[in-house]
């Protein structure tokens, strides 16, 4: 669930028009809904739509075809491909369809192994899934996007998955951009959004040095400089 192939809202939970009913009907109980939004990466590799995979790991190859449980929304890969592209005549590299998303819009591809290393925080790969480049206007502009359908459909707000792997001016600018697509006025009054900012030995560098990667007096000034709160 936390590995997104498109921004459409239909999928194996239900639709579209089901997910705006059942935030209608928790309004209108006084009960606000919050979506958690996954804006630091997509899915990982080898379970997309490609015809042909190929795995050479354990002194022998395993083969597999298409996976097709993201029913509309396709994606590709560049994991256990072997075969070239027919129209590029080659290897088949990350891409999005439905989100808009080609390999240019991603990280290149590296281990995460570090958590004290505010770059590999941000540009290494979650658990080997594909790493939105977030410095990009264009990924930004989609990702401000999405959060603007979601708050059109009566969410609430968000819980941003992931959000410690994102630079906290990235995450600053694409709030700015959802707030200028919803006019640039005051948020609506039950707005509220939160991070997931998980705490452990990156303590120091997430909230007591001051910092690129600061989550805490760090974050707030650029969210003050974007006109936010």
């Amino acid at each position: 669930m936390y590995q997104p192939t498109s921004y459409k809202l239909d999928g194996r939970m239900g639709t579209r028009a089901q997910l705006k009913d059942m935030i209608d009907t928790c309004r209108a109980a006084g009960v606000r809904v919050y979506a958690d939004a996954v804006i630091n990466h997509m899915t990982g590799g080898g379970n997309d739509v490609w015809q042909s995979h190929r795995n050479g790991n354990g002194g022998g190859c395993a083969y597999w075809g298409p996976k097709e449980s993201t029913g509309k929304s396709p994606f590709f890969t560049h994991d256990f491909m072997y075969f070239p592209d027919n129209s590029t005549t080659l290897p088949p590299g990350l891409e999005y369809p439905n989100a808009g998303y080609i390999a240019t819009d991603f990280h290149c591809e590296r281990s995460l192994n570090s958590w004290t290393d505010p770059f590999l925080l941000n540009n290494g790969w979650l658990v080997g899934l594909a790493d939105l480049d977030t410095e990009s206007d264009y990924v930004r502009e989609r990702l401000a996007a999405y959060m603007t359908d979601l708050v059109g459909i009566g969410f609430s707000g968000f819980r941003i998955d992931a959000a410690k792997h994102i630079y906290p001016d990235s995450l600053a600018n694409i709030f700015k951009k959802f707030k200028d697509n919803l006019g640039g006025a005051d948020l609506p009054d039950d707005f509220i959004t939160y991070l997931e900012v998980i705490m452990g030995g990156e303590m120091n560098l997430l909230m007591c040095q001051d910092g690129i990667y600061n989550f805490g007096k760090s974050f707030a000034d650029k969210m003050t400089a974007a006109g936010l709160s």
